[in-house]
């Protein structure tokens, strides 16, 4: 895989275009005790709240991935034009909703060349983690089939920008494979082409940190 330092590759490029994101918020949140998406951060906010402030900054184009069971709840506090319920596929995990969204949006004539995913769970993530990501696309002069972190704790596939080519090879894959795998890691390790890594800078790992119980908040 194609390793880029965070520093050198960071800024490359004012992003300018209108980018499709897709919170993935369907986790059990089991470890919390309750949803994540709807757990308070200061007065008048939640993770939720939180991170689509931080898109907005870079796109009007923003979804929420959810199970079916949540809906009730996050109607409460997002139009219900931004829900992509997870579809009957035969797969599990953050995967599942990777590729119901991908559905989503294509069968909604949404769809553009990729996808830009993020957890729910990551609501400190600064700015200009996220833009980066969006920059180094920007800068490529052929197709690419995605881009992501590698941090620490090593491979972050939840946080990174898919192309729309590579999720549809997948969706098609996984109506043939008996077993399909469910490892996104795995996946991305063994894309061809090669997706671009970034290093993420140490001095973000912080903020990028998933919160997955109160005692991390």
């Amino acid at each position: 895989m194609e390793v880029l330092n965070g520093p050198k590759a960071a800024w490359m490029n004012h992003t300018n275009t209108n980018p499709t994101f897709v919170l993935l918020a369907g986790g059990k949140s089991v470890r919390m005790g309750e949803d994540k998406g709807l757990i308070p951060i200061h007065q008048n906010s939640n993770f939720l709240s939180r991170s689509f402030k931080k898109l907005n900054v870079f796109s009007k184009s923003i979804f929420v991935s959810l199970r079916e069971e949540q809906t009730d709840l996050y109607a409460n506090h997002i139009p219900k034009t931004s829900f992509i319920l997870d579809k009957d596929l035969p797969i599990e995990g953050p995967l599942k909703g990777i590729l119901s969204s991908y559905l989503y949006l294509k069968e909604n004539n949404l769809s553009n060349d990729f996808i830009y995913f993020l957890p729910i769970d990551i609501p400190f993530i600064k700015l200009r983690t996220i833009k980066r990501l969006l920059d180094v696309y920007h800068t490529q002069t052929t197709p690419i089939q995605g881009i992501f972190y590698k941090s620490n704790s090593g491979l972050e596939p939840l946080c990174g920008i898919y192309s729309s080519a590579l999720l549809s090879e997948w969706t098609k894959a996984i109506f043939q494979d008996k077993n399909p795998e469910f490892s996104l890691q795995k996946r991305i390790r063994n894309m061809k082409p090669e997706p671009i890594i970034l290093n993420l800078p140490s001095n973000e790992e912080h903020n990028f940190r998933n919160i997955n119980s109160k005692k991390d908040l």
